[in-house]
């Protein structure tokens, strides 16, 4: 009898688990019709935001790609141009926004011509201070996809220089470039937007082949060990932007503009042994064309769909929701109404857990705008993955390596209150193990909550 009722105790665990997840969503569904609001309307000249990144709660940074430029907007809409780059007559692309562990903001610029003839990386101190660290073009090239944290200190990037393949490469804080990988010509080129840092410390990204035809999802390592999760899959065409990303589920997700039956776009799924599936796809291309991907504090996948405006069944732009455990789809809000702007957008997840985006065209003079979503989603709770190192003695310098971890208002050692620690960035707090402190857990506490680790820090 012991097996039967082993097996009913399973069994009865496994349904009301299930139960509590499904009542745990259904309770994070959001009750009312979202709102979205314009913070800022940009100009023609001087406007087409094509980034933005919350630097402290309520207080982000943006780029502008006509007259190229950077600006900060706070969740009110109080809006400061703060930065031109150097005029270049064959065009200028900035390329992203990273926060790093030494408290600035990191991103990338280089012309857009025929020869490259500009290339460098920037930091923006708090003050919006920027520093410039150019590239000897002949022998480095340049960033062609956003900069990337990594817990040890470093950045990492894909560069690229013309005529030549393009690297995986580690960066220091002062913009020196250190090839780790170098993609051969069959491994494709690097898409820009799709490089992250995913589970077990590796960087994952979509390299494009066969002239976008196909891609490929790679792994690889920061001692620069290449591998393919998926090593080919036809696109459907690529003359939109894609996504990529790891949810806290351990599978990835990501977008193909002109993928499915349609050719309006689909989502897709890959497990970490990597199973491809469809989780749908979009039935009209005017209605379709999915670019952001993101994951949000209710466990939900929240993007934007671009839509293509044509004649007869006029096209436009939507944000939506996906389930990432059912496929079920939801448009959550319609851009009808162009003043408000038209994404192809720049999405993230603020800390008081509204969506902020930056509409790329659009607004009342068609240079974008900036914009807030209201979709009754919950402010994001903190989460620590790891302390670095994981013991050290009264004084120590600990990295809590995490999300979420904006506006840290308090850190303890197994209960003993850490007097000096500073938030340097959404992934980290470097905090000093305090006097008095033991062996214990660590806690660290936001606006938004408190999280603390299951592993122990040893005190010496």
């Amino acid at each position: 009898m012991k097996p039967a009722l082993s097996f009913w105790l399973i069994f009865s665990a496994c349904v009301l688990s299930a139960l509590s997840v499904a009542s745990r969503l259904a309770a994070q569904t959001p009750s009312s019709q979202p709102t979205l609001k314009v913070l800022y309307t940009f100009k023609a000249l001087g406007g087409s935001p094509t980034a933005i990144v919350e630097v402290s709660p309520g207080n982000f940074l943006g780029t502008t790609a006509t007259s190229p430029g950077l600006f900060s907007i706070t969740s009110g809409g109080n809006y400061q141009f703060f930065y031109t780059f150097p005029p270049n007559s064959s065009g200028l692309e900035v390329i992203g926004l990273t926060l790093a562990l030494n408290g600035q903001t990191y991103g990338a610029a280089s012309n857009l011509g025929t020869a490259t003839t500009f290339s460098e990386l920037f930091s923006i101190a708090g003050n919006t201070k920027v520093t410039t660290y150019p590239y000897n073009l002949a022998t480095e090239g340049g960033p062609i996809v956003p900069e990337v944290q990594s817990s040890d200190g470093y950045l990492y990037t894909i560069f690229g220089i013309r005529g030549g393949s393009p690297t995986f490469s580690r960066v220091d804080y002062s913009g020196n470039p250190t090839t780790l990988y170098t993609f051969a010509p069959a491994q494709g080129i690097p898409y820009s937007g799709t490089v992250f840092l995913g589970g077990g410390e590796a960087f994952y990204g979509i390299s494009m082949m066969n002239n976008t035809a196909d891609a490929g999802i790679f792994r690889v390592t920061s001692s620069g060990s290449f591998s393919w999760l998926v090593p080919s899959f036809p696109t459907g065409g690529v003359t939109y932007d894609i996504a990529l990303m790891q949810a806290s589920n351990g599978n990835f997700y990501g977008t193909l503009p002109l993928g499915g039956t349609a050719y309006a776009g689909s989502i897709y799924q890959v497990t970490p042994s990597g199973t491809m599936t469809t989780l749908y796809e979009f039935s009209h291309v005017q209605v379709g064309i999915p670019e952001t991907l993101l994951e949000a504090s209710d466990g939900m996948l929240y993007g934007t769909a671009r839509g293509r405006y044509a004649a007869g069944f006029h096209g436009y732009s939507s944000i939506f929701r996906l389930n990432p455990t059912t496929g079920q789809f939801q448009t959550i809000f319609n851009f009808k109404d162009q003043s408000l702007g038209d994404c192809e957008c720049s999405v993230v997840q603020g800390s008081d857990g509204k969506l902020y985006g930056a509409a790329y065209e659009g607004g009342t003079y068609q240079g974008g705008t900036i914009w807030v979503l209201d979709a009754g989603l919950p402010p994001p709770k903190p989460w620590i993955g790891s302390a670095i190192p994981q013991a050290g003695a009264v004084g120590q310098r600990v990295l809590l390596w995490g999300r979420n971890l904006l506006g840290a208002t308090a850190v303890s050692f197994n209960g003993t209150t850490a007097e000096h620690f500073g938030v340097a960035s959404s992934q980290g707090v470097w905090a000093w193990v305090p006097i008095g402190a033991t062996t214990g857990p660590i806690t660290v506490t936001t606006p938004n909550g408190s999280f603390t680790t299951t592993q122990s820090f040893t005190v010496e």
